[in-house]
């Protein structure tokens, strides 16, 4: 029960913390949080990933490939990825 109570807490609170409009009148630490998220933001390389043609369905996949005359790499998951085993 304890636990509930304190998890319903911090929900509230966040929630509050969410809805709040707060508007920072320090220039220098806006300015100073502003470069670190760009500087930790992915680069261009990192985001590669993002290049890639998703679909939503292998049928889908099919008729895009057939379209653009592309392959279609499946990936299946059956197991425990951080085994290396797909």
């Amino acid at each position: 029960m304890r636990t509930f109570i304190i998890a319903t807490l911090c929900g509230a609170v966040l929630c509050g913390m969410a809805t709040a409009q707060v508007e920072f009148k320090n220039e220098s630490f806006v300015a100073k949080v502003q470069k670190k998220v760009h500087s930790i933001q992915p680069s261009r390389g990192e985001k590669r990933f993002d290049e890639i043609g998703w679909a939503p369905s292998i049928l889908e996949a099919e008729k895009i490939a057939k379209r653009l005359n592309r392959p279609i790499y499946l990936f299946t998951y059956n197991g425990k990825i951080e085994t290396g085993r797909c």
